[in-house]
């Protein structure tokens, strides 16, 4: 054998032997105090950190590490708490506490279950007791933060969290105190769901959805009181969604398609629904408070149904608002640059807006009507820049309508209406035409 392939063969092995020193650098820590205790922990790849801390009985943990410098750390206070870390990819972050912010003897039974793939994701899951949280990260720099801990009084909190994410820089955040569901689906890039079911001090019960499919969507959804339900969907880029319901029973349905939806909705008091439907550039904002309230706002239209604004602000007791700016309903099937204004304070009042183009539409009751007797005020409008305002004060049983129809005529037709009734029973019908 000559000198240089000698010298070959001593590069190679002294080259080798740094490479094992350089890069196999993996560190596991594992601590553990009581009983029944159970800790694995599996690396391989290069620069994984796991640190378990056990200090109970009977808790569970899992850490699976592969590829390169992901980091690990997972605390158990008490009993019974299961954690399962999967990590692949590089530079992932995964910190779990369970059990740690409960005072008083419970078994916590909590369940964690964090899986990484992909690069730069960050995971942070915190627990009290008999809470189950889920996190799903594919892609890269994804942040996900669950807050589990109840009110801090050592009774079971009973929360749900799942968040899935891929795609890259999306950003999802769950708060919980006691008995709430939340579930937060995210795929495309920089998108921002935020879910905050505190503070109510006993059963919840509240339940909040999120999906956001697109880039650059922000749902941001509070929660305070028990058995609320929101439901927040996005499709497209640049949409945003803001709910607030406090009080018992209130629902919210928010739906964006298109790009640049906004859309606010906040419910106080009790078995309030509002539905929200956009499509492309509109904006939405429901106000709702006191008993049964419903308001449906429908923006859309298959031909394009663009710059529409939609303001309902309803108080008192079985209100109906109905805003639909006729995009895709009406011959021409294109809304947009429509301003509809619903502002209903008493008992059974109902206001239905129906609009097509370059349209105001404002009603405003104040009155107490019955279920026999509601007051009712109906506004369609098609092309072009029509107007129309109506309001009822007082009373019950009062009646307006107002249709200005003018499709077509391409040189445009100016309508105006105005209808004011004070007292019961009254009636006003305008109908205009070209």
């Amino acid at each position: 054998m000559s000198k240089k392939t000698l010298k070959a063969i001593a590069i190679l092995a002294f080259l080798a032997f740094l490479n094992g020193n350089a890069f196999a650098a993996n560190t596991a820590t594992s601590t553990t105090n009581g009983t029944g205790n159970v800790s694995a922990v599996t690396q391989s790849g290069d620069g994984q950190t796991a640190d378990v801390n056990q200090d109970g009985d009977d808790n569970d943990s899992n850490v699976e590490q592969s590829s390169l410098n992901n980091t690990a750390t997972v605390d158990q206070q008490n009993d019974r708490n299961d954690s399962d870390v999967f990590q692949t990819g590089d530079g992932n972050s995964a910190t779990v506490n369970q059990g740690t912010f409960v005072i008083g003897g419970v078994e916590n039974d909590n369940s964690s279950t964090v899986l990484q793939s992909g690069n730069g994701n960050g995971a942070t899951v915190n627990q009290g007791a008999e809470n189950v949280s889920t996190i799903d990260q594919s892609g890269d720099d994804n942040t996900a933060s669950v807050d589990q801990e109840g009110v801090l009084s050592g009774a079971p909190a009973g929360n749900t969290s799942d968040i899935i994410q891929s795609g890259n820089l999306n950003s999802a955040t769950v708060i919980q105190d006691d008995d709430n569901m939340s579930t937060i689906l995210q795929s495309g890039d920089g998108n921002s769901a935020t879910v905050d079911q505190t503070p109510f001090f006993g059963s919840d019960n509240n339940d909040s959805d999120v999906v956001q499919s697109g880039n650059d969507n922000i749902a941001n959804v509070k929660q305070s009181g028990n058995d609320n339900f929101s439901t927040v969907g996005q499709l497209g880029d640049l949409n945003s969604a803001d709910v607030t319901q406090s009080g018992t029973g209130n629902t919210s349905d928010v739906a964006q398609f298109g790009n640049g939806n906004s859309a606010t909705v906040d419910q106080s008091g009790t078995g309030n629904l509002s539905t929200v439907s956009q499509d492309t550039d509109n904006t939405a904002s429901v106000d709702q408070s006191g008993t049964d309230n419903v308001s449906t706002v429908n923006q859309t239209g298959p031909a394009g149904s663009f710059g529409n604004s939609a303001t309902v602000s309803q108080s008192g007791a079985n209100n109906t608002s109905t805003v639909n700016q006729d995009g895709g309903v009406t011959p021409n099937g294109i809304s947009n640059d429509n301003v509809a204004i619903v502002d209903q304070s008493g008992d059974w009042n109902e206001a239905t807006v129906s609009q097509d183009d370059f349209n105001t539409a404002e009603v405003l009751q104040t009155g107490i009507g019955t279920s026999a007797d509601p007051n009712v005020v109906n506004i369609t409008q098609w092309n072009d820049s029509d107007e129309a305002y109506a309001e009822q004060n007082g009373g019950e049983g009062n009646n307006i309508l107002i249709e200005q129809e003018a499709c077509c005529t391409g040189g445009g037709v100016f309508n105006s209406a105005t209808a004011i009734q004070s007292g019961s029973f009254n009636s006003t019908t305008i109908i205009q035409s070209p």
